[in-house]
């Protein structure tokens, strides 16, 4: 489940991409706000979270980026584009998740870290790589915010040359 992004947002990822020193930039058309992670859930589960978000009002907040962060000492060189998280994102992730259980989902408990993951790398950066991505994690982005209007619900299809991303439903938000 998560919030397509607005195409000027898009516009500016892809270019700051381009400037990050290591790691794989995550394809345009993935490009995404994760609100919950539905892993491998069967197909009775989607058929009510469908049920269940198909008559859920869900709001639609207002998404603004920070700066750019890592996860866990710079994990395998994933590095995103942070956005700020607000109290309507956060109200907006609190019910998705809350749905999503309820539809039978096994959703992971942890602290919603709101982002946009922009690269991965297989491995952590060492040496000079780790050292320019360290640097890069300080400079300011300019990504304009945009009000979220609809929340996915997409399946994720892997392949030789990574992953693609298919809408299996969309709900607008008020």
């Amino acid at each position: 489940m998560a919030l397509p992004l607005a195409d000027p947002a898009i516009d500016a990822l892809v270019r700051l991409q381009s400037s990050l020193p290591t790691g794989n930039p995550v394809p345009e058309d993935n490009l995404h706000l994760t609100l919950a992670y539905l892993g491998d859930a069967p197909e009775p589960v989607l058929e009510a979270l469908h049920d269940l978000l198909s008559g859920a009002a869900l709001p639609a907040p207002e998404i603004a980026f920070g700066g750019l962060g890592t996860f866990a000492e710079m994990e395998r060189g994933l590095t995103f584009a942070a956005v700020t998280p607000s109290e309507p994102l956060i109200a907006l992730q609190t019910k998705v998740a809350q749905l999503a259980r309820m539809a039978g989902a096994d959703l992971p408990r942890r602290r919603f870290r709101p982002h946009v993951t922009l690269t991965r790398a297989s491995k952590q950066p060492k040496g000079p790589a780790r050292d320019r991505l360290a640097a890069a994690m300080g400079l300011e982005i300019e990504v304009p915010g945009f009000t979220a209007t609809a929340l996915n619900l997409y399946q994720s299809h892997l392949g030789p040359s990574g992953a693609r991303r298919d809408v299996l439903a969309s709900y607008p938000l008020r």
